[in-house]
């Protein structure tokens, strides 16, 4: 699966791709939960929460152009989801925060969240990265990667159990690496 903010997918959702939708939908719904409980919605608001920025971006979708040169992709997602969340609050008739009675904590909310959601950002792009590392590269680099890098065997244990040499473990970890940097870095533009 390529990261989902590159043009292409855009483009697939602006021709109204199923496909694409599904990969957005799967691939954004976890940011959307975690922002929504960043914004201390409680759960049935969240998953409302996730129903209406999809369909803020399904309304939009036929004449949505990514500009890169307008701002980020993952700032434009922030305020859809921010507002949303807003309208939600908006709709509380039970003593929770609510938006018209607490505005400044309503922005307080926004702005704690900030950290959180840049660290969200930057998790789920490497974990994209990561899942699209595993076709980026052949079976056996991703497994000596894995082992060494994530599972945190000895260079020594990923040779044994992959039967290459210690020197392969290594250069496989650094090919993994390499193309691990570039496609978060492609990511993140």
């Amino acid at each position: 699966m390529a990261f989902t903010t590159n043009g292409s997918l855009l483009s697939a959702l602006r021709r109204g791709d199923e496909v694409s939708w599904t990969e957005f939908y799967n691939t954004y719904r976890p940011l959307i939960l975690l922002r929504g409980g960043d914004l201390r919605l409680n759960s049935t608001e969240k998953e409302e929460l996730v129903q209406l920025v999809m369909l803020a971006f399904f309304k939009t979708s036929g004449t949505f152009h990514y500009d890169k040169s307008r701002g980020r992709f993952r700032d434009y997602l922030k305020r859809i989801i921010q507002n949303r969340a807003c309208d939600l609050m908006r709709k509380r008739h039970d003593g929770e925060i609510s938006v018209e009675k607490i505005p400044l904590t309503v922005e307080k909310l926004f702005a704690e969240g900030e950290d959180r959601w840049e660290e969200e950002w930057r998790t789920h792009v490497l974990n994209q990265a990561l899942e699209d590392l595993r076709t980026a590269v052949s079976p056996l680099v991703y497994q000596a990667f894995s082992m060494l890098a994530l599972e945190k065997m000895s260079g020594r244990e990923v040779a044994e159990a992959l039967g290459i040499s210690t020197n392969a473990v290594y250069v496989y970890k650094h090919e993994a690496l390499k193309k691990l940097k570039a496609l978060v870095s492609e990511a993140e533009e």
